[in-house]
């Protein structure tokens, strides 16, 4: 026999449920925040501000970008791993945030509480010099590099992030020794490379910077050259095989874990819908970012398979971020 209690707490699930489809069905009824993990001007930001203002027009609502840098993106994501799961506030996440330092260090948040809303890019490398060592190609630097082993730099936005691992990665593949400087945000890094106190970074916000001469582009790993740096050779083109590892660098949108379902699924309809806009490729392209839509399905897998990569890797390179 069915008792009061549980009559009574039937009821409340079922009122409950109500209450998550009827806000659903309205849903978005405000503005939507988006929180980038990192400074303003970097690729994540120049990211998240060209998406928003495509999905904006698709949902009907504003998407405010929000820049909340600080703890290698660890203060932002956590932000939203713990705000409201209402489809109100979501995350411009690099691979970094998510697949790599948790699997290396503590971090403020847990990964497991924000869920994949839809893949939007894939940064192009791009591998800038300082113009103050004159090396004018990759062989030129490689071989000033093995030179002075050890005294060369290169940049990133922070430890543990995919600047940082590409800096692992590459150096290694170039059989050259560099010291790592992790930098709050990669914005910060630009005075060091003009004047030669940093040798190398690999953002693709130094592009314009390299169009301007103002840095040394040495190579682009894609398979083929960049329009706005038709003179920039690939790395297939100098030799040099990263077996792969820049693939599993994206730019996504995540929500808090129990977002409803239905707001995901509009999320990701949206963002499918901006990638697919004309314009959107050509605008990230300037940036160096290739348009690389997943569903919200999809981009969970994906994100689920690079947690398993990069732990190994960071066992493999023997790389510690405590």
């Amino acid at each position: 026999m069915v008792g009061r209690r549980e009559v009574m707490l039937g009821g409340l699930a079922a009122l409950a449920s109500t209450r998550v489809q009827a806000q659903s069905t309205n849903w978005p009824a405000k503005p939507i925040r988006l929180i980038v993990p990192y400074g303003p001007g970097g690729s994540a930001d120049q990211v998240a501000r060209l998406y928003a203002e495509k999905m904006s027009a698709s949902l009907g609502q504003q998407i405010i970008v929000e820049d909340k840098p600080g703890a290698s993106g660890g203060v932002g994501a956590q932000m939203v791993a713990t705000a409201p799961a209402d489809g109100y506030t979501l995350l411009l996440s690099p691979t970094a945030i998510m697949a790599i330092t948790p699997a290396a260090r503590k971090v403020p948040y847990n990964p497991n509480d924000l869920v994949a809303v839809a893949r939007l890019s894939t940064p192009i490398l791009v591998v800038t010099l300082t113009n103050a060592l004159g090396a004018r190609n990759w062989a030129e630097f490689v071989a000033l590099a093995k030179a002075n082993p050890g005294k060369y730099w290169f940049g990133s936005s922070g430890l543990g992030t995919i600047t940082h691992l590409t800096g692992e990665v590459l150096t290694r593949a170039a059989g050259i020794q560099m010291q790592h400087s992790p930098y709050k945000t990669i914005v910060d890094a630009t005075g060091d490379v003009f004047d030669g106190r940093i040798q190398m970074v690999f953002d693709p916000s130094f592009v314009p910077y390299a169009k301007a001469g103002k840095v040394f582009a040495a190579f682009v790993d894609q398979p083929t050259r960049m329009p706005d740096l038709p003179d920039t050779p690939t790395a297939t083109e100098i030799g040099l095989d990263l077996k792969g590892f820049r693939a599993r660098s994206w730019f996504g949108l995540f929500a808090p874990r129990g977002t409803p379902e239905p707001v995901l699924k509009r999320l990701s309809e949206a963002a499918a819908q901006a990638a697919a806009l004309p314009d959107m490729k050509e605008k990230l392209l300037l940036v160096a970012q290739n348009v690389e839509y997943q569903s919200n399905v999809d981009f969970a897998r994906q994100v689920r398979d690079d947690q398993i990569y990069f732990a190994q890797l960071l066992k493999d390179l023997d790389i510690k971020l405590e």
